[in-house]
């Protein structure tokens, strides 16, 4: 489901919050996270935050991950996408990423990009699987 599915609610904030709090966690030299006031500043008062872009697996009533992609003037943004580490190795990031492709395509995007630590090698095999590929700007 999206966050918009599910209601952009503060509660729904603070969840998004710990989930994405503790996928981060494994990304190689992540250091400390935001705190929930700074998550805040960055992930929802921001022009690009749209709740539709924001996919959240669930098992039953637990978030057991997420996918967040925000529109930008000239592209789409992947920004974060992460599993809790129980539920890893499903398939569960490609389903995510896969469903919020809905919503670039109704953004009429046509160009999706993403980044991850070179050290992150689920990460960079999960996007080269998705058909991402290494580019220059």
């Amino acid at each position: 489901m999206t966050l918009a599915d599910l209601g952009d609610t503060p509660e729904h904030r603070r969840a998004l919050y710990e989930l994405n709090k503790e996928c981060a966690a494994d990304i190689p030299e992540r250091g400390e996270f935001y705190s929930f006031d700074e998550y805040v500043e960055r992930r929802f008062e921001v022009a690009s935050y749209d709740p539709r872009g924001v996919v959240i697996a669930l098992d039953g009533e637990a978030w057991v991950g997420m996918a967040a992609t925000s529109r930008h003037e000239s592209f789409m943004f992947n920004e974060m996408t992460g599993v809790r580490a129980g539920y890893r190795g499903r398939g569960i990031s490609i389903a995510m990423k896969t469903f919020g492709m809905a919503f670039i395509e109704e953004c009429g995007a046509s160009r999706v990009r993403t980044f991850h630590h070179p050290a992150n090698a689920s990460a960079i095999a999960m996007n080269r699987k998705m058909g991402f590929v290494d580019t220059v700007d």
